[in-house]
């Protein structure tokens, strides 16, 4: 499986045509370079969350299907569940917050043993057994 990677939703969005000239996507060509490209369920959920918020019409709708279809999307399972647990858990004895949906895309990456290609510092530096995070954002 080490062609997978999986992306957060910020990765995911910044894969977007509008962004192609962006240049923070740009910070993580190399790393999605040749890979199968991955979803968490929860970042589509995500996705589909803007598109409600911003009451985006049909047709934003459709673009936003055939976008989120380029993408191996990795559904919910019992088993997932019980790493969310640990996942969770873990965060919470190294005194760290995460939210629930942060949460449900770091124990994707940690049960489908992949990479966890991110743009958001709130993943930085666990220590989560599994969780091996990709990122370009800068720690202070």
């Amino acid at each position: 499986m080490s062609d997978i990677v999986l992306l957060d939703t910020t990765i995911a969005s910044f894969l977007h045509p509008k962004k192609k000239d962006s240049d923070v996507r740009k910070l993580y060509d190399p790393d999605l370079k040749g890979k199968t490209l991955a979803l968490s369920f929860q970042s589509v959920a995500e996705l589909w969350g803007w598109a409600e918020e911003k009451n985006w019409g049909e047709s934003s709708r459709r673009s936003l299907d055939a976008f989120v279809r380029k993408f191996l999307v990795i559904p919910y399972d019992y088993e997932l569940a019980q790493v969310w647990a640990r996942v969770m858990t873990a965060s919470r004895k190294e005194g760290r917050k995460f939210e629930s949906g942060d949460c449900w895309i770091a124990a994707t990456a940690v049960h489908r043993k992949i990479p966890l290609i991110t743009h958001d510092r709130d993943f930085n530096k666990r220590s989560i057994e599994g969780l091996n995070v990709v990122t370009h954002v800068k720690t202070f």
